[in-house]
């Protein structure tokens, strides 16, 4: 069964980001706008996308580029039609990557935060990924706070960590791992009750074979995600804009949303506080 909870400010969630976008701006150079005609007229498309991101961007078996933003570049190349070279980016590298010019633009499942809005452009929302608590079938856990009652895993360093401190009784027995795989892999071997972190989590539950035993409980937090700009892109920004708006009216992003993700995409906002999609404010 699915609950959901209050929405959380992204800007609590990841406090302290500011100093890291700071840091970042520090590798900008004087990167030249880019507009979808010069990327036209360029014949290539260079988009950062993360590749250690399943459901979002991977390596397949194969060797190629798979996943949900990968789809969504490809279509967007494909609309412009040019070709589309693929930058893999991490979470630490790709704002400075876009800041310096070494991509066209981003299309990255990043959270979208009042922080990194100072930095870069963001476009309206196009995808989500809620944060929510994944547990044993039979743990009786519907909200926050049930968490003092168990142990709950979680990915240490990511912004998961911080709201779930936030929000668990101050009781709650928390432990941490370093990534989301071994966050995943301690529910299922049994070191804690749930864990909090991606809805995709149960994609990557179900892969074991084991998903029976397992439910998503309930959804702590919105996390909305959006592609990106360098500030001034004014062009890019509203053909991209436009493509997500075009794209969401006639059902493309839904559907490929259900296909990777396995559930229904939400309804996205176009406005959020803090954070300009227009380019122009």
């Amino acid at each position: 069964m699915f609950y959901t909870a209050t929405s959380l400010s992204h800007s609590k969630i990841l406090g302290g980001i500011a100093a890291l976008l700071l840091t970042a701006t520090s590798f900008a150079t004087t990167a030249q706008a880019v507009t979808p005609e010069e990327i036209k007229a360029k014949g290539t498309a260079n988009i950062g996308v993360q590749m250690d991101q399943f459901p979002w961007g991977f390596i397949d078996e194969n060797g190629e580029n798979e996943g949900f933003d990968i789809e969504i570049a490809n279509l967007i190349a494909k609309e412009l039609g040019v070709e589309v070279t693929f930058e893999r980016i991490t979470g630490q590298n790709r704002i400075p990557l876009l800041l310096n010019g070494n991509v066209d633009f981003l299309v990255p499942s990043m959270t979208i935060t009042e922080e990194r809005a100072k930095v870069i452009q963001y476009v309206i929302p196009y995808s989500s990924n809620d944060i929510t608590v994944w547990g044993k079938r039979d743990a009786d856990i519907t909200g926050n706070e049930d968490l003092g009652d168990y142990v709950i895993g979680v990915n240490r360093g990511s912004s998961f960590e911080p709201l779930l401190v936030q929000v668990a009784p101050p009781n709650t027995e928390i432990k941490r791992f370093d990534d989301d795989a071994t966050t995943v892999q301690a529910l299922l071997s049994g070191q804690v009750d749930a864990i909090l972190g991606s809805v995709t989590y149960g994609l990557v539950i179900s892969q074991t074979g084991h998903g029976d035993a397992y439910e998503r409980k309930y959804k702590v937090a919105d996390n909305f995600q959006g592609m990106a700009v360098r500030k001034g892109d004014q062009e890019m920004l509203d053909y991209l804009t436009d493509f997500v708006t075009r794209h969401t009216a006639d059902g493309s992003l839904d559907a490929l949303y259900k296909k990777w993700i396995g559930v229904e995409r939400a309804k996205l906002p176009t406005t959020l506080p803090g954070v300009d999609f227009t380019g122009k404010q």
